[in-house]
């Protein structure tokens, strides 16, 4: 599972005639004339940046098209060759160590949500398909883990906010490196309110092992986990909501795995 999300195809479109001349070596789009698609993996991740790649597919639309020459930037800088006479159609594999190098970067140099753009030459004329790569991290927090809510409010007569709440709570992927919980109070609402039936638009957001909560609950009140420590297999944290709700939560893995050091 990947966060990173985080790519897309941006295509727009010109007036001026194929064959126009361009100053200070600017391309106008004209048309689209070779299209990226099939991307696989769609995001170079730092926390593992040598093992990082991309693969996409060219094809070509307009005209014939044998070759194309790729050139990149890197956050709305200025374009370089990084791959001139490339094979369409064809398939096109760039490392993150390749894209650094390219740019003239480090890993060192680069942070998350960095972007780089690929486009596609062909003569005087710049295909108007680009290709948007972020940088970001591999996000694996899927799965179903067991819970020990250990204090937590006592709005409710029939909870006493001390006595240890267990259970098991999933946390399911619904977009690269974003997660909701099939229970966001680990426990407390069925010992405090006999149990709940939404969530709103609560979410978990992963980017290399910060920890975000947006959206609100079905009441409009926001979230936050905030988090103590991360040991081994055990998480913890302390969620808390605008009504004034919480508990102190441990969440701990039963795939034999420990967690990513997560933190706020």
């Amino acid at each position: 599972m990947v966060l990173a999300f985080l790519v897309f195809l941006a295509a727009s479109c010109h007036d001026s005639p194929i064959g126009d001349s361009f100053a200070d070596d600017l391309y106008v789009p004209i048309g689209t004339l070779v299209t990226a698609s099939n991307v696989q993996t769609g995001f170079f991740d730092l926390g593992d940046p040598n093992n990082s790649s991309i693969a996409f597919d060219l094809s070509a639309t307009g005209e014939s098209i044998s070759t194309t020459d790729i050139v990149v930037s890197y956050n709305g800088g200025a374009p370089v060759t990084f791959k001139a006479g490339t094979a369409v159609p064809g398939t096109v594999s760039v490392t993150f160590n390749e894209a650094l190098s390219a740019v003239g970067l480090t890993v060192a140099e680069v942070a998350v949500d960095d972007s780089f753009r690929f486009l596609f030459d062909n003569g005087s004329t710049r295909s108007s398909n680009t290709l948007d790569v972020r940088v970001s991290c591999r996000s694996e927090l899927a799965g179903t883990y067991n819970y020990l809510t250990s204090s937590y409010f006592t709005y409710a007569s029939n909870c006493d906010g001390e006595t240890d709440l267990t259970g098991t709570v999933t946390i399911s992927e619904v977009g690269a490196g974003v997660y909701v919980f099939d229970d966001w109070s680990f426990g407390t609402y069925d010992a405090c309110y006999g149990g709940f039936s939404g969530w709103g638009t609560l979410q978990m957001t992963d980017v290399c092992n910060r920890i975000q909560i947006t959206g609100t609950d079905s009441f409009g009140d926001s979230w936050e986990f905030e988090i103590s420590e991360v040991n081994g297999a055990d998480w913890n944290f302390t969620y808390s909501n605008t009504y004034g709700e919480f508990g102190v939560v441990t969440l701990t893995r039963t795939d034999g795995s420990d967690w990513p050091p997560l933190s706020n």
